[in-house]
C-alpha cells in the first residue's frame, strides 16, 4: 500500500482521527514481514496443521475452512472497534496491524498452554479433547455422535443414560485426569453399549439426560436444519443482475436491530461512491479534505470548501 500511496503514514497525515486497519501474511514489523502468505501457508507455520487430523496418520491435514483468512479478518474488526472506542476517548485515530501468523498462534489455545507447561509438543488425536474425557466422536449402531462431558457430573449422567452404572464404579474412571490416562479402554467400553442403538436413538437419550451432543453433519445437513432456519443464518438476497443469491447469514444479533432473511443485492461498482467520499471526511484548514482511492495510479485527494 505505500507503493500505492496509500500507506498509514500518507492517509493519517490527511486526516488525523482515521483508524487504519492493515491485515497481511506476517505483519509490519518482524523478519518474515515481507513475505507472501496465503491460508495455507500460515495454517502450516502457525502449527494448527501440526494438531488437525487422525492420531494415527503421519499424513498433515489442513482444516477444512480458511481460519488463518478468517480468524484475521475477525482480529482485525476487533481492533477496529477497540480503536474506534479509544477515538471517543482520545479523538485520535490509529493503526490496526494484525497479521495471519500472529492470529494463528493466538488461537492454538491449549496447544500453546500445554506446551509452555510441560514441555511436550501436541500432536493430532482425531475428534478427541487433549484433556478432558469422555468429549470425542463415538460410533454407534449407524454413525458417529460426538458426546462432550466435560466434567464429573456429566460423566455421570452419561454413564445414567447409557445404563453403564458400573463404569462409574470401575477406579480408572473415576476422574477427568484418570478418564483421560485410560481413555482408549473407556472408549471401547462406551462403544460397545452405543453400538446397541441407531445415532438418531442414542442423540435423543443423550440430550434428554442433559449431557452435550450431537450429530456430525454435513453441509447439506446443516444448511436444512431448522434451527439454522430460525436463526436466519441461510438468508436470501434481492435480485441484481446475477439474479437472488442465497448465503450465510449474520451470526451476530444485535437486539437494537432487525436482522431480515431477506437482504439488499451487494452494490454495483461505484454505486455509493458518492456516500463513501462524503463520509470520510476531515477538517484541513477551511476545507473538508477527503481521503479516497481514485482510479489512477497516485492519491487524490478532493476537497469541497465549506460555507
Amino acid at each position: 500500500m505505500d507503493k500505492l500511496g496509500y500507506g498509514w503514514e500518507a492517509l493519517q497525515a490527511l486526516n488525523e482521527r482515521l483508524i487504519y486497519a492493515a491485515v497481511s501474511g506476517f505483519g509490519h514489523t518482524g523478519p518474515y514481514r515481507q513475505r507472501p502468505a496465503y491460508d495455507m501457508v500460515v495454517q502450516a507455520m502457525g502449527g494448527i496443521i501440526s494438531v488437525t487430523g487422525q492420531e494415527d496418520s503421519a499424513a498433515p491435514t489442513r482444516v477444512g475452512t480458511s481460519v488463518g483468512d478468517i480468524t484475521t479478518g475477525l482480529f482485525g474488526a476487533t481492533g477496529i472497534l477497540a480503536a474506534l472506542h479509544d477515538r471517543q476517548q482520545t479523538g485520535a485515530g490509529m493503526m490496526i496491524d494484525a497479521g495471519m501468523f500472529d492470529c494463528q498462534v493466538a488461537i492454538l489455545e491449549n496447544a500453546v498452554s500445554r506446551y509452555l507447561a510441560d514441555g511436550e509438543i501436541p500432536k493430532p488425536l482425531g475428534a478427541r479433547h487433549p484433556s478432558i474425557t469422555p468429549f470425542e466422536a463415538f460410533r454407534t449402531q449407524d454413525d458417529y455422535v460426538i458426546v462432550a462431558a466435560g466434567n464429573n457430573a456429566l460423566f455421570e449422567k452419561f454413564c445414567v443414560a447409557l445404563k453403564r452404572d458400573d463404569l462409574l464404579q470401575a477406579p480408572e474412571f473415576s476422574s477427568n485426569d484418570l478418564r483421560t490416562k485410560n481413555h482408549a479402554r473407556l472408549k471401547q467400553e462406551l462403544e460397545a453399549t452405543l453400538a446397541q442403538k441407531q445415532a438418531a436413538e442414542w442423540l435423543t437419550i443423550i440430550a434428554d439426560a442433559g449431557v452435550p451432543c450431537g450429530p456430525i453433519n454435513n453441509i447439506e445437513q446443516v444448511v436444512n436444519d431448522e434451527h439454522i432456519a430460525a436463526r436466519n443464518m441461510i438468508i436470501n438476497t434481492k435480485g441484481s443482475n446475477a439474479g437472488g443469491v442465497r448465503m450465510a447469514g449474520n451470526p451476530i444479533k444485535l437486539s437494537a436491530y432487525e436482522d431480515p432473511g431477506e437482504r439488499r443485492a451487494a452494490p454495483d461498482l461505484d454505486a455509493d461512491r458518492d456516500w463513501i467520499i462524503n463520509s470520510f471526511s476531515c477538517r484541513s484548514g477551511k476545507r473538508d479534505t477527503i481521503a479516497m482511492i481514485g482510479r489512477g495510479p497516485g492519491l487524490r485527494r478532493y476537497t469541497r470548501r465549506r460555507n
